[in-house]
């Protein structure tokens, strides 16, 4: 890996992370204020967080082991937030129930 395809890399994989923690705090945000823009706006971001992904698969020299952590936590991270939402909802739902 040449100096350029070193730092092209990184870069691309700090934007992927960077997109993912957008993901993330947007699908919150919205979700706590009620807000759809917020939720559109973490699809955005998870819809560029993919595109990266895509980069980063098609035109880095990663190993192939690299580039299938990367696709395989790119699927998941779709998931992640919802999920999350869901369970933090029901967990605070239980406690306010609790004598």
């Amino acid at each position: 890996m040449s100096a350029a395809q070193l730092l092209q890399t990184a870069a691309l994989l700090g934007l992927f992370v960077l997109l993912a923690g957008g993901y993330g705090l947007l699908y919150g945000l919205g979700q706590l204020r009620d807000r759809r823009n917020l939720v559109v706006a973490a699809f955005a971001s998870y819809a560029l967080q993919c595109i990266v992904a895509a980069a980063l698969l098609l035109f880095t020299p990663l190993l192939a082991w690299w580039k299938a952590f990367i696709a395989i936590s790119c699927a998941a991270y779709l998931v992640i937030p919802p999920v999350t939402w869901r369970y933090l909802t029901g967990l605070h739902r239980l406690e306010e129930h609790e004598p």
